[in-house]
C-alpha cells in the first residue's frame, strides 16, 4: 500500500523487469518477497527499535550515478533499511524500484510511502504522520543522493526534532561535496546557491557577488537542470573575469564522470558541450 499525498492507494506490483543504477536487469516477483524473513541482524535491529520509546528517522541516500552502488552496497546499509515499512520519499516509484532491485526480501506491498516534494503542504505530511503515529521507524529518501541536501526532506526532519525523534543520517553520495572536494577551490568557506535565476537580468546580479573581492577565498556552488547547463557555462564565460576559476563536475559517479577546474579564459577557448549531463558548477579563486 502506498501513501500518495496523504491518500492511501493500493499498489500491488506484478512481476516487473527493471534496471537501476549499475545493477543488471532483474525480474522481481512480489509474491516471493511478501513471505521473506528478516535476517537475524535485521530482526535484532527492528526489535531493538520497537522496544524504544523514541521514533527513529533514518535518512537514506540513494545512488546518484551508475557507479554509486559499488560504494554503497554494504551489510550495514542493507540492514538499516530492510526493516523500514513507513517511508517519506521524493518519488515513490523511484524508491520502490530501488528497494526491488536490492532483492533482500522487502515486502513491497506492505510499504506505506508518502510523497514529499517542494509543493507538499505540511498539513498533508502531518496527517500521514498521525496515521503512523505508533511506528518507531521511518525512512526518508530523495530521488538520488542525500535527502535534505538540495532535495526535499528538511520539513520532515524539523518535525522530527520538534517531536524528540532520533535522527539517523546514513552515509552516502552527495554531488555537492564530491564536486567541492575535487575542485581544488576553497572547502573552508563556501555557499551553495541552488539553481541560478532563469531571468538574464537576475542572473547578472550574481556577478556582483562573484566579483566581490571579499569572497576571493570563498567558493560558490550552483546546480542547473541538464537542458540549461550549456547556457549557464556560456553566461559565466561572458560575464566573469578572465582569471576567475570555474569548476564543472560532470556526471558524478557516472560513466562519463569528469571534474575540471580552470580559468574562465581557458573555458572560453575550450569548445565544451555539456549536453544533458548533470553538472555541479563551482566559482572561486
Amino acid at each position: 500500500m502506498t501513501i500518495f499525498h496523504g491518500q492511501k492507494i493500493n499498489c500491488g506490483l506484478p512481476t516487473i523487469k527493471l534496471k537501476f543504477a549499475a545493477m543488471d536487469e532483474i525480474n522481481i516477483n512480489d509474491s516471493n518477497l511478501e513471505n521473506s524473513e528478516l535476517t537475524p541482524m535485521q530482526q535484532e535491529y527492528a526489535e531493538g527499535n520497537a522496544e524504544s520509546n523514541t521514533t527513529q528517522l533514518i535518512l537514506v541516500p540513494l545512488p546518484i550515478g551508475e557507479n554509486s552502488w559499488l560504494w554503497m552496497n554494504t551489510p550495514q546499509y542493507i540492514d538499516a533499511i530492510t526493516p523500514i515499512r513507513h517511508w517519506v520519499a521524493e518519488d515513490a516509484r523511484t524508491l520502490r524500484r530501488f528497494l526491488s532491485s536490492l532483492k533482500v526480501g522487502i515486502p513491497l506491498n506492505d510499504l506505506d510511502i508518502f510523497e514529499l516534494n517542494t509543493r507538499t503542504p505540511q498539513k498533508e505530511l502531518e496527517a500521514f504522520l498521525k496515521d503512523i503515529q505508533n511506528t518507531k521507524l521511518i525512512g526518508m529518501a530523495s530521488e538520488a543522493g542525500m535527502p535534505c541536501i538540495a532535495d526535499p526532506g528538511a520539513m520532515l526532519v524539523k518535525i522530527g526534532h520538534q517531536r524528540g525523534w532520533d535522527i539517523k543520517p546514513i552515509m552516502g553520495p552527495n554531488s555537492l561535496m564530491l564536486a567541492l572536494a575535487g575542485s581544488g577551490l576553497s572547502g573552508q568557506t563556501f555557499t551553495f546557491h541552488g539553481y541560478p535565476p532563469i531571468n538574464e537580468n537576475e542572473l547578472k546580479q550574481l556577478t556582483v557577488l562573484l566579483n566581490n573581492k571579499a569572497t576571493d577565498k570563498h567558493s560558490h556552488l550552483f546546480i542547473e537542470t541538464p537542458y540549461r547547463t550549456d547556457r549557464l557555462l556560456q553566461f559565466f564565460c561572458k560575464n566573469l573575469p578572465q582569471d576567475m576559476l570555474l569548476c564543472i563536475a560532470k556526471d558524478l559517479q557516472g560513466p562519463a564522470e569528469h571534474i575540471l577546474t580552470q580559468p574562465i579564459s581557458a573555458w572560453k577557448r575550450k569548445v565544451e558541450t555539456l549536453g544533458k549531463s548533470p553538472c555541479v558548477f563551482i566559482v572561486g579563486r
